[in-house]
């Protein structure tokens, strides 16, 4: 996204359905926007005749409320921000500029004012999102070797992509204790995404079994099994 070149990380910027604010919808941003710290999800009992109460958390994040207040833009914009600042896309703030957030986009009702300027509008906007920055533009590991060292730079389990251009045959990758064996590819490219749970060649599923790998933040190895040319990783990594 050319836009993020013109992020400057002094001015209160974002960029949604990749337009920047400032640069493009003339957005006048007064407050600093928030950077907000996901919260872990945990699970509350309580045991008669036992003090206090036990928690249990399966690692997983809540989705949170950003809240950008008083954005300002000039009167001839009202149509085109409106429709812009809809729905659901990545969004980019100027704290984390390489990072993104899947998030849903909501409007409050715009307040009409005029200065000596001009005849300009006010309103806050509220993005409700994913709890977790993935990195822009990830660029794929390339392996060719049975094993092969991959370094996680997340800060939580991240769940990679892979892309295999096999020759034929059962296929295993393992990583860690979790080993998922693809069984009866044919010649071409598997595609297997493990946030999805699904493995797929030419559009066809592909049968599986075992357990779907992921990617502890650090150094993890990879070990492949089964004839293959080439195997491209995407490690999607996470970040609070």
């Amino acid at each position: 996204c050319l836009s993020r070149q013109f992020m400057n990380p002094d001015e209160p910027n974002f960029i949604w359905k990749n337009r920047n604010a400032v640069i493009d919808m003339d957005c006048i941003i007064e407050a600093e926007l928030p950077d907000i710290m996901p919260n872990k999800r945990y699970e509350t009992y309580t045991i008669q005749g036992r003090s206090g109460e036990l928690t249990e958390t399966f690692d997983d994040y809540e989705p949170f409320d950003l809240e950008i207040e008083g954005i300002t833009i000039p009167h001839s914009k009202l149509r085109e921000v409106k429709r812009w600042l809809t729905g659901k896309s990545q969004l980019i703030t100027h704290n984390d500029p390489d990072k993104y957030l899947d998030a849903i986009c909501s409007m409050d009702k715009e307040v009409p004012f005029e200065n000596e300027w001009g005849f300009f509008y006010t309103f806050d906007v509220t993005f409700r999102c994913q709890p977790l920055k993935k990195k822009l533009n990830e660029q794929p590991i390339i392996i060719t070797e049975s094993r092969e060292d991959i370094f996680d730079p997340g800060d939580e389990v991240a769940k990679p992509y892979f892309e295999i251009v096999s020759e034929g045959g059962h296929l295993s990758l393992t990583i860690g204790t979790k080993t998922l064996l693809v069984e009866n590819t044919l010649a071409g490219v598997v595609k297997i995404d493990t946030e999805l749970g699904k493995a797929v060649q030419e559009d066809d599923p592909l049968f599986t079994r075992g357990d779907w790998p992921t990617l502890n933040p650090g150094k993890n190895q990879l070990i492949i099994s089964g004839k293959y040319k080439e195997i491209k990783v995407w490690n999607r990594s996470v970040y609070l």
